[in-house]
């Protein structure tokens, strides 16, 4: 039995994730029931414990419990590192501890980080190194700001409070110390600079980072300096197209609405920052339930894009997203292959993107025909919340908290799915494929 579980494992990477994402979640619910872990030292509930634990090691943010208010700050502990695993990857804390003592990766675990960071064999040590210190360096600076910019702030522990939002926000989690989000600093230059900057960053991907970092590198000699590749490109023309026409759109549409009391300087920088945290973390400097109805549209269609692959964030990814624009384009001027910048992107890429996006909508479509079954509430609330949870954006219209028991089982599995399902789904139609020796006759048939 123990050698057919661990050849299941060896030749299904994305079992081999899910079932490190299952075991941790098991363990942060274990410690949220205890006594310790909330305010009123009764423990959390065996229903509210695994929603809240889920929501964390999948980076969503989404909570049926206020976070300062109902953990001790053991709780908010536990929450904190279960962000952080999250974030870095289970496979890859894994990998980095087991680095660090020593001792060798099983081939089960090579091939899922091989899937995972897309990277050789024999790179995976030094990727990993990579992405634990550069996440570490990063969080460092962003905890440093915010805990010389709130060292005046009235809440005591701004240094806990500092550490815990820069790695949220790195990780692109959502989860915050304060019970209205960042409502309260809605106008605050440094604070929106800095978490949206941290959440940028870990919205890119290490893919991404790693790249820039060679390519910037000072320490390389010129002529070993690697080029920017097209996924680096690609990643960082979509993240950009993306947060400047969400602004655009956030400021069109709320400016007599949510905006309408802000400054114009003000107006720009919470449209700004609800643009970036939309599509991946899951902050809020305005009130997500009072949001007018074209908003609520383009947040819903920006959480299933997500952010970057092999990044914090979820979705279905901006590259995904991006080869499919390219598909039609490339159809729509009558190109057979699919071409960008000057290079080919190979058919299988193409199958993979389609599938993940085809998959990943109709996943949500049956969760949402579920949850407007169990819950009672308005369609575009069920609707808003369903994509946040794929898409572990942790945005809330104001469902969550107000969730059945049916519906926190539902939307914990939906997280769940949203964090595991389109990264395992990728590594299994990401295998190399053998030709078939036979090929049948084609035959056309009418679409569109």
């Amino acid at each position: 039995m123990f050698r057919t579980t661990f050849k299941n494992l060896t030749e299904k990477p994305g079992l081999t994730i899910g079932t490190a994402f299952s075991i941790f979640i098991m363990i942060g619910t274990i410690l949220l029931m205890l006594p310790v872990a909330t305010a009123d030292g009764e423990g959390t509930s065996l229903v509210d414990a695994i929603f809240t634990s889920t929501s964390a090691i999948c980076v969503t943010g989404l909570i049926v419990q206020d976070t300062l208010v109902y953990f001790s700050r053991f709780g908010h502990v536990v929450i904190l590192i279960m962000m952080q695993l999250g974030g870095l990857g289970i496979m890859t804390s894994y990998a980095f501890f087991s680095i660090a003592i020593g001792k060798r990766l099983l081939i089960s675990q090579q091939v899922a980080m091989k899937g995972v960071l897309d990277t050789e064999y024999g790179e995976i040590k030094k990727t990993v190194l990579f992405i634990v210190i550069s996440t570490f360096i990063i969080e460092a600076i962003g905890a440093v700001v915010l805990a010389i910019h709130w060292s005046n702030e009235p809440f005591g522990d701004y240094v806990f409070y500092s550490i815990f939002h820069s790695i949220s926000a790195f990780c692109n989690a959502g989860f915050s110390l304060f019970s209205n989000s960042l409502i309260n600093y809605s106008g605050d230059v440094v604070t929106n600079i800095t978490i949206g900057l941290l959440i940028v960053s870990g919205g890119l991907g290490f893919i991404v980072l790693s790249n820039l970092f060679g390519y910037f590198s000072f320490f390389s000699k010129k002529n070993k300096k690697r080029r920017i590749n097209l996924h680096t490109k690609i990643v960082l023309t979509m993240t950009g197209i993306l947060i400047i026409l969400g602004a655009i759109l956030f400021y069109t549409f709320e400016c007599k609405n949510t905006l309408d009391l802000f400054s114009i300087k003000d107006k720009v920088f919470v449209s700004f920052f609800q643009s970036i945290t939309t599509r991946t973390a899951g902050f809020a400097t305005v009130d997500i339930s009072s949001l007018a109805m074209p908003t609520f549209l383009y947040f819903v269609f920006f959480m299933f894009i997500g952010g970057s692959s092999g990044s914090t964030a979820g979705g279905i990814k901006v590259s995904t997203f991006f080869v499919i624009i390219a598909v039609v384009y490339n159809m729509l001027r009558g190109r057979g292959d699919v071409e960008l910048f000057e290079r080919t992107i190979h058919r299988r890429t193409v199958q993979k993107a389609v599938s993940i996006s085809i998959i990943s909508l109709l996943t949500i479509l049956i969760f949402c025909l579920i949850l407007l079954y169990t819950e009672n509430a308005p369609f575009r609330v069920v609707i808003f919340e369903a994509f946040s949870a794929f898409g572990t954006v942790g945005l809330s219209a104001g469902l969550t908290p107000d969730l059945t028991t049916s519906g926190k089982i539902i939307v914990s599995m939906l997280i769940f799915i949203g964090r595991i399902g389109p990264l395992a789904l990728a590594l299994i139609l990401g295998r190399e494929v053998a030709e078939r020796k036979i090929r049948f006759p084609e035959e056309r048939i009418v679409v569109g």
